[in-house]
């Protein structure tokens, strides 16, 4: 095997590979020998046609096996003279193949980075006390009344700000529906709705009364289609409800099966704390890693990036469509979020194979009691048996990628021991 190497942009190779005739005619062999137990050819016996009469019948498929054989060989031979350490499947191009005389071929590929790890050890990182304010509590119990209230039927007054109507409602754009017909549907009037004309209007409604409303959809609405257009409504007010708040006493602590206030507050507290604890952990991690990204810069793999990018837009515009965002008007906007999260892109790629050279560098690897440490954590967040975990992690192929995942983790606390922490109010 003949081949050459060239650089093709930071951190790629373009592997350019020539086969030796006397590799071809070998493995062409090796086919045709395998074909001939079980070519089935007019006037002979399954495995039984001369091996010059199978070279005519099945010339294509010879050369399609000698291809997925010869190929692959080719390029693994390349990649060890050359003493590269390839990322990723290659790009293969310029396939050249004449029979059995010569097959030649070009092999693009990106290349693990090459690049000195900076001091990873004793860097210096703050931790913050992990402290709950009394104005946390209160907040958090506000929540808890909230999401506790009841809303009671108003039968003595008509609508006001504050309350909620239970509405029938059409609406009509340009002189089409702008959607199906909403029925039941509770309407909360504050002046930062989606639509603040239609719920100032709604103000003074009373219980069945309907309304003819015209309104300007806001510029900033989701659906963009009719954004900024005049829209007319028809409202039936079914009902109007207002919400009671629960008082801060023991009956109220009752709901969450404590028998004094005082017990659902230390309940809460606990929980502040643990969050707050937990958070400032995830505040050092973050400080970490962001010295080792900003000490160890290189160029990496732009296939890999490209990926990154593209899992970080998708899941933006999932996070989007979520809020009531078109996938097609999103979509339009690809460009515009690679653009946004090219860089922070580019740190993930970095940061991977940093900390893969620190566990290269001090030999860490997830052991097969990590792996089934693993299972038992996914189970019981996922509420699956163990077994049912470890199948599928094995049918869909993803063992590696959760080994990866465990390292990766695992190098993470190796530095986290060996960091130097300073505690701060």
């Amino acid at each position: 095997m003949k081949s050459k190497i060239k650089s093709v942009g930071e951190c790629a190779s373009l592997l350019e590979i020539t086969v030796p005739q006397a590799d071809i005619e070998k493995a062409f062999g090796e086919v045709y020998g395998e074909i001939a137990k079980y070519a089935v050819i007019p006037g002979f016996r399954a495995g039984k046609a001369p091996v010059e009469l199978v070279k005519k019948h099945y010339e294509k498929n010879a050369r399609e096996e000698v291809l997925k054989r010869l190929i692959p060989e080719a390029y693994r031979d390349a990649v060890l003279e050359h003493k590269i350490f390839p990322v990723g499947m290659p790009e293969i191009s310029d396939v050249s193949f004449e029979g059995e005389a010569k097959l030649s071929f070009s092999a693009k590929v990106d290349t693990r980075p090459v690049f000195k790890l900076k001091n990873y050890k004793g860097l210096k990182v703050e931790k913050k006390s992990p402290k709950v304010s009394d104005g946390e509590l209160d907040k958090m119990l506000d929540n808890l009344r909230e999401l506790n209230a009841k809303y009671v039927a108003v039968e003595d007054r008509p609508a006001q700000m504050g309350d909620y109507v239970v509405s029938d409602l059409d609406c009509s754009v340009d002189g089409k529906p702008a959607h199906k017909k909403r029925e039941n549907l509770w309407l909360l009037l504050e002046k930062d709705s989606l639509v603040p004309v239609l719920i100032e209007k709604m103000v003074g409604m009373n219980k069945g009364e309907e309304r003819d409303i015209e309104a300007n959809i806001p510029e900033k609405h989701p659906d963009k289609t009719i954004a900024g257009k005049l829209a007319k409504y028809h409202v039936k007010a079914r009902e109007i409800k207002k919400r009671e708040l629960h008082e801060l006493n023991d009956e109220f602590a009752k709901i969450f099966g404590k028998e004094k206030l005082d017990d659902l507050k230390t309940e809460i507290l606990r929980e502040l704390e643990a969050r707050a604890k937990a958070n400032a952990e995830i505040d050092v991690e973050n400080q970490l890693l962001n010295k080792i990204i900003e000490d160890n810069v290189f160029a990496v793999p732009s296939n890999f990036v490209a990926r990154q990018l593209d899992f970080m837009v998708e899941d933006a515009k999932k996070h989007l469509m979520q809020k009531g965002f078109k996938k097609e008007d999103l979509d339009k906007k690809d460009n515009e979020f690679k653009e946004r999260f090219k860089g922070e892109a580019v740190r993930k790629v970095r940061l991977l194979f940093i900390l893969d050279s620190i566990g290269r560098e001090e030999k860490i690897e997830a052991a097969d009691g990590d792996l089934i440490d693993a299972y038992k954590t996914i189970s019981a967040q996922s509420g699956k048996g163990e077994e049912e975990v470890r199948q599928f992690y094995e049918r869909e192929d993803l063992v590696e990628d959760l080994k990866d995942k465990i390292r990766e983790g695992k190098v993470i606390q190796f530095l986290l021991q060996n960091a130097d922490v300073t505690k701060k109010d």
